[in-house]
């Protein structure tokens, strides 16, 4: 189980562990240039982190949120999207609990 995905290098000033993120959780470090390999889709990082086993697995998945009121948080509720900037953004998906922090994007 994934408890925390960074994404690239956090904001300036910002370690880890501000964020709540600890050494003895499961964490998956991506660097940037993996995650623009993955053109920034969240659908295909969350696929090449092995935490979904297909992109088509998360669309369903993501037309069911789309249509949910509970999940008031936007960057929670879409996950058939692309970053665009950084975020800390926590997920509960089935059983899955984990949260996605992405640093800077250099555009």
């Amino acid at each position: 189980m994934i408890d925390n995905i960074v994404i690239g290098n956090l904001v300036e000033g910002l370690s880890p562990v501000d964020l709540g993120i600890l050494d003895y959780e499961s964490n998956v470090y991506m660097t940037m240039e993996e995650a623009k390999q993955a053109n920034l889709f969240l659908p295909s990082i969350l696929v090449k982190i092995g935490l979904f086993k297909s992109t088509s697995e998360i669309k369903k998945i993501a037309k069911q949120r789309d249509a949910s009121k509970k999940i008031i948080d936007p960057n929670s509720r879409l996950l058939w999207r692309t970053i665009t900037q950084p975020e800390l953004t926590h997920f509960k998906i089935g059983k899955k609990s984990f949260w996605v922090a992405v640093g800077t994007i250099d555009k």
